[in-house]
Protein backbone atom coordinates (compact mmCIF):
# COMPACT_ATOMS: atom_id res chain seq x y z
CA UNK A 1 0.00 0.00 0.00
CA UNK A 2 3.09 2.49 0.01
CA UNK A 3 3.30 4.99 -1.87
CA UNK A 4 -0.16 5.22 -3.11
CA UNK A 5 -2.07 8.82 -2.26
CA UNK A 6 -4.05 8.52 0.84
CA UNK A 7 -6.90 11.06 2.43
CA UNK A 8 -5.62 13.57 4.50
CA UNK A 9 -8.46 12.89 7.07
CA UNK A 10 -7.64 9.19 7.36
CA UNK A 11 -4.39 8.17 6.60
CA UNK A 12 -4.37 4.67 4.97
CA UNK A 13 -7.31 4.93 3.51
CA UNK A 14 -7.40 4.57 -0.47
CA UNK A 15 -8.95 7.61 -2.40
CA UNK A 16 -9.84 5.70 -5.67
CA UNK A 17 -11.53 3.14 -3.44
CA UNK A 18 -13.30 6.05 -1.71
CA UNK A 19 -14.10 7.67 -5.14
CA UNK A 20 -15.52 4.00 -6.02
CA UNK A 21 -17.44 3.88 -3.50
CA UNK A 22 -19.16 7.22 -4.60
CA UNK A 23 -19.78 6.12 -8.07
CA UNK A 24 -21.42 2.99 -6.47
CA UNK A 25 -23.91 5.18 -4.33
CA UNK A 26 -24.61 7.47 -7.31
CA UNK A 27 -25.63 4.41 -9.46
CA UNK A 28 -27.87 2.96 -6.46
CA UNK A 29 -29.29 6.61 -6.15
CA UNK A 30 -29.89 6.98 -9.59
CA UNK A 31 -31.19 3.75 -10.32
CA UNK A 32 -33.90 4.21 -7.45
CA UNK A 33 -34.68 8.10 -8.92
CA UNK A 34 -35.10 7.23 -12.38
CA UNK A 35 -36.54 3.61 -12.84
CA UNK A 36 -37.86 2.21 -9.79
CA UNK A 37 -39.60 5.47 -8.52
CA UNK A 38 -42.00 5.02 -11.27
CA UNK A 39 -42.62 1.09 -10.73
CA UNK A 40 -42.88 1.93 -6.46
CA UNK A 41 -44.60 5.07 -6.82
CA UNK A 42 -45.90 5.88 -9.90
CA UNK A 43 -45.30 9.28 -12.10
CA UNK A 44 -48.57 11.58 -11.99
CA UNK A 45 -47.52 13.31 -15.34
CA UNK A 46 -44.54 13.01 -17.51
CA UNK A 47 -41.89 10.78 -17.12
CA UNK A 48 -38.38 11.03 -17.35
CA UNK A 49 -36.74 10.68 -20.40
CA UNK A 50 -33.46 8.57 -18.89
CA UNK A 51 -33.87 5.51 -16.85
CA UNK A 52 -31.27 3.55 -15.18
CA UNK A 53 -32.12 0.30 -14.84
CA UNK A 54 -28.74 -1.68 -13.84
CA UNK A 55 -29.01 -0.70 -9.69
CA UNK A 56 -27.42 -4.32 -9.19
CA UNK A 57 -24.31 -2.85 -10.92
CA UNK A 58 -23.96 -0.41 -8.04
CA UNK A 59 -24.58 -3.22 -5.39
CA UNK A 60 -22.51 -5.48 -6.89
CA UNK A 61 -19.19 -2.78 -6.71
CA UNK A 62 -20.71 -1.99 -3.05
CA UNK A 63 -20.12 -5.63 -2.42
CA UNK A 64 -16.66 -6.39 -3.87
CA UNK A 65 -15.47 -2.88 -2.63
CA UNK A 66 -16.64 -4.51 0.82
CA UNK A 67 -14.81 -7.71 0.72
CA UNK A 68 -11.58 -5.70 -0.44
CA UNK A 69 -11.97 -3.33 2.82
CA UNK A 70 -12.71 -5.81 5.32
CA UNK A 71 -10.18 -7.90 4.67
CA UNK A 72 -8.10 -4.82 4.49
CA UNK A 73 -9.90 -3.62 7.89
CA UNK A 74 -8.97 -7.53 9.53
CA UNK A 75 -5.29 -7.34 9.25
CA UNK A 76 -5.28 -4.42 11.34
CA UNK A 77 -7.32 -5.09 13.80
CA UNK A 78 -5.61 -6.96 16.55
CA UNK A 79 -8.06 -8.46 18.45
CA UNK A 80 -11.94 -9.15 17.30
CA UNK A 81 -12.96 -6.35 19.52
CA UNK A 82 -11.21 -4.03 18.19
CA UNK A 83 -12.34 -4.82 14.79
CA UNK A 84 -16.02 -5.01 16.19
CA UNK A 85 -15.79 -1.36 17.58
CA UNK A 86 -14.38 -0.55 14.59
CA UNK A 87 -17.41 -1.50 12.73
CA UNK A 88 -19.83 -0.14 15.14
CA UNK A 89 -18.39 3.37 15.12
CA UNK A 90 -18.29 3.42 10.85
CA UNK A 91 -21.56 1.96 10.37
CA UNK A 92 -24.36 2.47 14.02
CA UNK A 93 -24.41 6.18 14.45
CA UNK A 94 -24.83 7.20 11.18
CA UNK A 95 -27.75 4.66 10.64
CA UNK A 96 -29.98 5.00 13.58
CA UNK A 97 -29.62 9.00 12.52
CA UNK A 98 -30.72 8.30 9.12
CA UNK A 99 -32.90 6.07 10.57
CA UNK A 100 -34.56 8.27 12.78
CA UNK A 101 -34.75 10.96 10.26
CA UNK A 102 -36.53 8.69 7.70
CA UNK A 103 -38.70 7.51 10.22
CA UNK A 104 -39.84 10.79 11.76
CA UNK A 105 -40.27 12.14 7.89
CA UNK A 106 -43.42 8.99 7.85
CA UNK A 107 -44.60 10.24 10.87
CA UNK A 108 -45.14 13.61 10.19
CA UNK A 109 -45.67 13.66 6.80
CA UNK A 110 -47.90 9.76 6.26
CA UNK A 111 -45.55 9.51 3.11
CA UNK A 112 -45.26 5.64 3.94
CA UNK A 113 -44.80 4.44 0.59
CA UNK A 114 -43.16 0.67 1.97
CA UNK A 115 -45.56 0.27 5.02
CA UNK A 116 -43.69 0.63 7.74
CA UNK A 117 -44.84 -0.98 10.82
CA UNK A 118 -43.59 -0.47 14.46
CA UNK A 119 -42.26 -3.77 14.43
CA UNK A 120 -40.27 -2.74 11.46
CA UNK A 121 -38.90 0.00 12.82
CA UNK A 122 -37.35 -1.61 16.01
CA UNK A 123 -36.14 -4.46 13.99
CA UNK A 124 -34.65 -2.14 11.29
CA UNK A 125 -32.66 -0.64 13.93
CA UNK A 126 -30.59 -3.91 14.33
CA UNK A 127 -29.89 -4.04 10.44
CA UNK A 128 -30.77 -7.36 10.95
CA UNK A 129 -34.23 -7.22 9.07
CA UNK A 130 -33.46 -8.72 6.40
CA UNK A 131 -33.16 -11.72 8.28
CA UNK A 132 -37.21 -11.67 8.97
CA UNK A 133 -40.22 -10.43 6.62
CA UNK A 134 -41.05 -7.07 8.13
CA UNK A 135 -41.21 -4.06 6.25
CA UNK A 136 -37.49 -1.68 6.71
CA UNK A 137 -37.18 1.98 7.69
CA UNK A 138 -35.95 2.26 4.07
CA UNK A 139 -36.02 -0.50 1.86
CA UNK A 140 -32.87 0.36 0.87
CA UNK A 141 -31.16 -1.24 4.25
CA UNK A 142 -31.85 -4.84 2.99
CA UNK A 143 -28.08 -4.71 1.81
CA UNK A 144 -26.75 -4.00 5.44
CA UNK A 145 -27.86 -7.31 6.57
CA UNK A 146 -25.89 -8.80 4.03
CA UNK A 147 -22.92 -6.52 5.47
CA UNK A 148 -23.42 -7.21 8.92
CA UNK A 149 -23.43 -11.10 8.39
CA UNK A 150 -20.32 -11.09 5.96
CA UNK A 151 -18.51 -8.95 8.94
CA UNK A 152 -19.55 -11.88 11.36
CA UNK A 153 -18.58 -14.55 9.04
CA UNK A 154 -15.45 -13.29 7.90
CA UNK A 155 -13.92 -12.02 11.44
CA UNK A 156 -15.14 -15.56 13.11
CA UNK A 157 -12.95 -17.41 10.16
CA UNK A 158 -10.05 -14.87 10.64
CA UNK A 159 -9.73 -14.62 14.23
CA UNK A 160 -11.13 -18.32 15.00
CA UNK A 161 -9.02 -20.07 12.12
CA UNK A 162 -6.38 -17.51 11.88
CA UNK A 163 -5.69 -15.41 8.85
CA UNK A 164 -3.70 -18.38 6.67
CA UNK A 165 -6.67 -20.51 6.18
CA UNK A 166 -8.88 -18.06 5.55
CA UNK A 167 -8.87 -18.21 1.55
CA UNK A 168 -9.75 -21.79 2.15
CA UNK A 169 -12.62 -20.73 4.08
CA UNK A 170 -13.91 -18.12 1.28
CA UNK A 171 -13.21 -20.84 -1.35
CA UNK A 172 -15.71 -23.70 0.84
CA UNK A 173 -18.04 -20.66 1.14
CA UNK A 174 -18.18 -19.75 -2.84
CA UNK A 175 -19.18 -23.85 -3.49
CA UNK A 176 -21.12 -24.37 -0.80
CA UNK A 177 -23.33 -21.15 -1.75
CA UNK A 178 -23.18 -22.50 -5.38
CA UNK A 179 -24.72 -25.75 -4.98
CA UNK A 180 -26.92 -24.07 -2.61
CA UNK A 181 -28.40 -21.77 -5.36
CA UNK A 182 -28.88 -23.87 -7.87
CA UNK A 183 -30.62 -26.80 -5.79
CA UNK A 184 -32.23 -25.19 -2.91
CA UNK A 185 -32.59 -21.77 -2.95
CA UNK A 186 -36.00 -20.29 -4.06
CA UNK A 187 -36.79 -16.75 -6.12
CA UNK A 188 -37.52 -14.71 -2.76
CA UNK A 189 -33.83 -13.82 -2.60
CA UNK A 190 -34.46 -10.17 -0.47
CA UNK A 191 -37.05 -11.68 1.77
CA UNK A 192 -37.07 -14.23 4.61
CA UNK A 193 -40.35 -15.87 3.47
CA UNK A 194 -39.36 -19.42 3.54
CA UNK A 195 -37.20 -21.76 4.97
CA UNK A 196 -34.94 -21.75 1.91
CA UNK A 197 -34.84 -18.18 1.27
CA UNK A 198 -33.64 -17.72 4.75
CA UNK A 199 -31.10 -19.97 4.37
CA UNK A 200 -30.00 -18.29 1.24
CA UNK A 201 -29.66 -14.68 3.21
CA UNK A 202 -28.09 -16.46 6.34
CA UNK A 203 -25.38 -18.43 4.09
CA UNK A 204 -25.62 -14.90 1.82
CA UNK A 205 -25.90 -17.26 -1.01
CA UNK A 206 -26.71 -14.45 -3.82
CA UNK A 207 -24.02 -12.66 -2.82
CA UNK A 208 -21.38 -14.45 -1.48
CA UNK A 209 -19.19 -14.56 -4.53
CA UNK A 210 -18.59 -10.81 -4.46
CA UNK A 211 -18.00 -10.56 -0.85
CA UNK A 212 -15.48 -13.20 -1.59
CA UNK A 213 -14.10 -11.59 -4.65
CA UNK A 214 -13.25 -8.63 -3.00
CA UNK A 215 -11.75 -10.37 -0.41
CA UNK A 216 -9.54 -12.75 -2.37
CA UNK A 217 -8.54 -9.11 -4.40
CA UNK A 218 -6.90 -7.88 -1.73
CA UNK A 219 -4.83 -10.93 -0.97
CA UNK A 220 -4.26 -10.55 -4.28
CA UNK A 221 -3.11 -7.23 -3.75
CA UNK A 222 -0.72 -7.72 -0.48
CA UNK A 223 1.02 -10.37 -2.68
CA UNK A 224 -0.69 -13.25 -1.77
CA UNK A 225 -0.84 -14.41 -4.98
CA UNK A 226 -0.64 -18.30 -3.82
CA UNK A 227 -2.28 -20.90 -6.67
CA UNK A 228 -5.00 -21.24 -4.41
CA UNK A 229 -5.74 -17.61 -3.96
CA UNK A 230 -6.00 -17.13 -7.90
CA UNK A 231 -7.71 -20.35 -7.88
CA UNK A 232 -11.04 -19.15 -5.80
CA UNK A 233 -10.87 -15.83 -7.04
CA UNK A 234 -11.51 -17.52 -10.66
CA UNK A 235 -14.20 -19.58 -8.85
CA UNK A 236 -15.70 -16.75 -7.03
CA UNK A 237 -16.37 -14.65 -10.20
CA UNK A 238 -17.66 -18.07 -12.18
CA UNK A 239 -19.90 -18.12 -9.07
CA UNK A 240 -21.74 -15.10 -10.35
CA UNK A 241 -23.31 -16.95 -13.13
CA UNK A 242 -25.47 -19.34 -10.99
CA UNK A 243 -26.08 -16.36 -7.96
CA UNK A 244 -29.79 -15.65 -9.32
CA UNK A 245 -30.46 -19.11 -10.91
CA UNK A 246 -33.72 -19.65 -9.06
CA UNK A 247 -34.88 -16.04 -10.67
CA UNK A 248 -32.71 -16.25 -14.30
CA UNK A 249 -30.84 -19.74 -14.25
CA UNK A 250 -27.43 -19.56 -16.17
CA UNK A 251 -25.92 -16.15 -16.59
CA UNK A 252 -22.11 -16.11 -17.90
CA UNK A 253 -22.92 -12.05 -18.59
CA UNK A 254 -22.96 -11.73 -14.48
CA UNK A 255 -19.31 -13.44 -14.67
CA UNK A 256 -17.94 -10.93 -17.10
CA UNK A 257 -19.66 -7.93 -14.75
CA UNK A 258 -18.71 -9.49 -11.95
CA UNK A 259 -14.64 -9.96 -13.45
CA UNK A 260 -15.23 -6.13 -14.62
CA UNK A 261 -15.67 -5.46 -11.24
CA UNK A 262 -12.87 -6.95 -9.41
CA UNK A 263 -10.81 -5.23 -11.77
CA UNK A 264 -12.03 -2.50 -11.04
CA UNK A 265 -11.29 -2.38 -7.58
CA UNK A 266 -7.75 -4.23 -7.66
CA UNK A 267 -6.69 -1.12 -10.67
CA UNK A 268 -7.99 1.15 -8.17
CA UNK A 269 -6.13 0.19 -5.15
CA UNK A 270 -3.22 -0.34 -7.55
CA UNK A 271 -3.21 3.38 -8.43
CA UNK A 272 -3.63 2.67 -11.94
CA UNK A 273 -6.84 4.93 -11.73
CA UNK A 274 -5.78 8.22 -11.23
CA UNK A 275 -8.78 10.02 -12.88
CA UNK A 276 -10.80 8.75 -9.73
CA UNK A 277 -9.02 11.45 -7.16
CA UNK A 278 -11.01 13.88 -8.69
CA UNK A 279 -12.44 16.23 -6.13
CA UNK A 280 -15.99 15.67 -7.14
CA UNK A 281 -15.57 11.95 -6.77
CA UNK A 282 -13.56 11.63 -3.40
CA UNK A 283 -16.79 14.02 -1.75
CA UNK A 284 -19.17 11.71 -3.37
CA UNK A 285 -16.92 8.63 -2.01
CA UNK A 286 -16.93 10.61 1.35
CA UNK A 287 -20.67 10.97 2.00
CA UNK A 288 -21.76 7.79 0.06
CA UNK A 289 -22.74 6.11 3.18
CA UNK A 290 -25.03 8.67 4.54
CA UNK A 291 -25.90 9.51 1.32
CA UNK A 292 -27.39 5.41 0.99
CA UNK A 293 -28.79 5.59 3.99
CA UNK A 294 -30.74 8.56 3.02
CA UNK A 295 -32.09 8.78 -0.45
CA UNK A 296 -34.70 6.22 -1.01
CA UNK A 297 -37.98 7.18 1.14
CA UNK A 298 -36.51 11.06 1.57
CA UNK A 299 -35.69 10.98 -2.01
CA UNK A 300 -39.07 9.61 -3.14
CA UNK A 301 -40.89 12.19 -1.01
CA UNK A 302 -39.09 15.04 -2.80
CA UNK A 303 -39.83 13.62 -6.51
CA UNK A 304 -42.99 13.73 -5.65
CA UNK A 305 -43.75 16.64 -3.84
CA UNK A 306 -41.61 18.29 -6.56
CA UNK A 307 -43.86 17.03 -9.14
CA UNK A 308 -46.81 17.93 -7.56
CA UNK A 309 -45.43 21.81 -7.43
CA UNK A 310 -45.51 21.57 -11.52
CA UNK A 311 -41.68 20.52 -12.51
CA UNK A 312 -41.24 18.14 -14.78
CA UNK A 313 -39.64 14.71 -13.89
CA UNK A 314 -36.35 15.19 -14.82
CA UNK A 315 -35.77 18.41 -13.12
CA UNK A 316 -37.36 16.99 -10.04
CA UNK A 317 -35.31 13.87 -10.00
CA UNK A 318 -32.13 16.48 -10.37
CA UNK A 319 -33.61 18.82 -7.70
CA UNK A 320 -34.13 15.80 -5.31
CA UNK A 321 -30.95 14.54 -6.00
CA UNK A 322 -28.64 18.15 -5.10
CA UNK A 323 -31.02 18.04 -2.36
CA UNK A 324 -30.20 14.52 -0.52
CA UNK A 325 -27.00 14.91 -1.59
CA UNK A 326 -26.52 18.45 0.75
CA UNK A 327 -28.35 16.87 3.70
CA UNK A 328 -26.02 13.53 3.04
CA UNK A 329 -23.11 15.74 3.39
CA UNK A 330 -24.55 17.60 6.92
CA UNK A 331 -25.16 13.76 8.49
CA UNK A 332 -21.74 12.62 7.30
CA UNK A 333 -19.73 15.65 8.23
CA UNK A 334 -22.51 16.48 11.38
CA UNK A 335 -22.88 12.92 12.65
CA UNK A 336 -21.12 9.98 10.65
CA UNK A 337 -17.67 11.21 11.31
CA UNK A 338 -17.60 12.84 14.75
CA UNK A 339 -19.49 9.98 16.28
CA UNK A 340 -16.79 7.39 14.59
CA UNK A 341 -14.09 9.61 15.74
CA UNK A 342 -15.41 9.96 19.62
CA UNK A 343 -16.43 6.11 19.90
CA UNK A 344 -12.53 5.39 18.59
CA UNK A 345 -11.47 8.30 20.85
CA UNK A 346 -13.24 6.69 24.08
CA UNK A 347 -12.35 2.92 22.89
CA UNK A 348 -8.34 3.85 22.55
CA UNK A 349 -7.42 3.66 25.96
CA UNK A 350 -9.30 0.29 26.94
CA UNK A 351 -7.44 -1.15 23.63
CA UNK A 352 -4.27 0.33 24.85
CA UNK A 353 -4.31 -1.32 28.68
CA UNK A 354 -5.41 -4.43 26.81
CA UNK A 355 -2.01 -4.51 24.82
CA UNK A 356 -0.12 -3.27 27.93
CA UNK A 357 -1.57 -6.14 29.21
CA UNK A 358 -0.61 -8.19 26.88
CA UNK A 359 2.94 -7.62 27.09
CA UNK A 360 4.91 -10.17 28.89
CA UNK A 361 6.88 -8.58 31.81
CA UNK A 362 10.65 -9.50 32.35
Amino acid sequence: MAGHERSPERPGRLLELDALRGIAAVLVVVFHFTAAYGHEIGWSGTEPLFRFTSGQAGVALFFVISGFVIAMTLERSRTALDFIVSRFARLYPAFWFSALLTTGLIVATGFNPFHLTIRGFLASLTMANGLTDMPFIDPAYWTLTREILFYAFFAAAYFGLGARHTTGVLLAWIVVTSLYNVFVADTNVYACRTAASCGAILLNATFAHLFAAGALAYKLHRGERTPLVLASLFLAIAAASVSFWPEHGFQPSASAKAAFFVGLVMAAAAGYLKVLRSPVLIFLGAISYSLYLLHQVIGYFLIGGLVRWGLGADLAILTAFCLVTILASAVCYGVERPSQRAILRLYAPYRERRRLDAVPTV
